[in-house]
């Protein structure tokens, strides 16, 4: 993601002295990552049509 930021600023799309701009920039990344990580389970689900289980031993 960080070259796509880097090709904005470089080609003046994107301001390169605003603090602020930067912030939300930094700030949308971590919500991309961690939305993908959450909902993973559920998009390998419907690509494989498999479920994600835990094994629990039963004594």
């Amino acid at each position: 993601f960080g070259f796509v930021f880097w090709g904005l600023m470089y080609w003046g799309i994107l301001p390169q002295d605003s603090f602020t701009v930067m912030q939300w920039l930094a700030l949308l990344l971590i919500v991309a990552v961690l939305t993908a990580g959450v909902s993973w389970s559920h998009v390998r689900r419907r690509l494989s049509g498999q479920y994600d289980m835990d094994d629990v031993d039963e004594p």
